[in-house]
């Protein structure tokens, strides 16, 4: 197996054990093992950053260009209109994804 080949893998592996971990962080209520899997997941990003840094310097990964000043401002813009959405939505004692009718229509229905 090529070099680049094997260097791809292991940074795909790593992703994908990151993503794992956040999930089971996210779910893990117990403090003491909710540390560990913090730890687990600081010492992978760390490793999964050096494996980045050798691939970008042998030319095995481009990374993508960088957004604008313009683009930035958008996705801060979009993300902090959602957090108000939510918060609104959540204030106003209704489920996410049920408007005012439609709670009518469903407690008419029943």
């Amino acid at each position: 197996m090529q070099e680049q080949v094997m260097v791809t893998d292991a940074l795909n592996s790593i992703n994908s054990g990151l993503k794992s971990l956040g999930d089971m962080i996210a779910q893990t209520e117990n403090q003491e093992l909710r540390q560990t899997l913090q730890k687990m997941r600081n010492d992978a990003e760390t490793c999964q950053f050096e494996l980045y840094t050798i691939a970008k310097s042998k030319n095995y990964y481009q990374p993508a260009q960088k957004a604008t000043q313009e683009e930035i401002m958008n996705v801060k813009n979009f993300v902090n209109q959602s957090s108000q959405s939510m918060g609104q939505a959540q204030s106003g004692g209704q489920s996410f994804g049920q408007s005012g009718s439609q709670s009518q229509g469903m407690s008419q229905m029943r």
